[in-house]
């Protein structure tokens, strides 16, 4: 009788103890509020810093609303990336060399435009570009002025062009789709002085210009050399 009783009085001990962590248990998860939603950071400015406290970087959107990312190096010689989107729909990507000055610069435009630019000691040296209609073009300068121009005419045909001292067109190499071939070499203003062409792959063409772009003599392969004054017709040998 007495060890039944010592039992039922044990019992009786451990479902106390059991009740008394469930409701201790059943508050402390109740106590517990649901996680919240991510929060959202704001702001118009953010500041990158590395562990000695020295600015790295900055995040933010300028008066203008052009939202800007600057990186720099551990130096004092300037940004070494920049990345930048303006409220037009313009987008550029520069990045610096270690004297701070641009060394690669790719930029978009809305209108469809695409140019890869690079530069050695702060001069353009070299211009990869897709034009609005699609036409691609190959640029290389020296020291930043304009050498050679490979690209793509709005009629899909091929053109070389070369620069003088003037920045104008010295020479320039054409070959469309239809067969024709032209050569033209031009004056330091720009204007023809002579040109070689073949049409269609079977006739061919030369023809000398005064500095007025006026025709001076015209060899033609029927054959007939034609001799000009001022764009009148002065004598036809055949």
């Amino acid at each position: 009788m007495e060890r039944q009783h010592r039992v039922m009085l044990v019992s009786g001990i451990i479902s106390a103890v059991l009740g008394l962590l469930a409701g201790f248990w059943g508050g402390r998860l109740a106590a517990v509020p649901p996680l919240a939603a991510p929060a959202v950071m704001r702001a118009e400015h953010f500041q990158l810093v590395d562990p000695a406290g020295k600015v790295r970087g900055r995040l933010g959107v300028d008066p203008l609303g052009v939202a800007r990312l600057v990186l720099l190096g551990g130096d004092p010689t300037g940004p070494r990336v920049r990345l930048a989107a303006y409220p037009q729909g313009n987008a550029t990507l520069e990045l610096g060399d270690d004297q701070g000055q641009s060394a690669v610069e790719i930029q978009a435009t809305p209108q469809g435009s695409r140019n890869i630019s690079f530069y050695s000691a702060g001069k353009l040296c070299l211009e990869l570009a897709v034009q609005p209609n699609g036409a691609p073009a190959v640029g290389l300068y020296d020291q930043g002025n304009r050498l050679i121009t490979l690209g793509v005419t709005p009629q899909g045909d091929a053109q070389l062009l070369f620069y003088g001292a003037s920045h104008k067109t010295a020479l320039e190499a054409i070959s469309k789709k239809n067969g024709d071939r032209s050569l033209n070499i031009m004056g330091k203003d720009g204007t023809p002085r002579l040109v070689l062409g073949l049409k269609n792959d079977r006739k061919a063409a030369l023809g000398l210009f005064d500095r007025r772009g006026k025709t001076r003599v015209a060899l033609m392969d029927e054959p007939s050399l034609i001799f000009l004054r001022q764009g009148r017709l002065v004598r036809i040998l055949p």
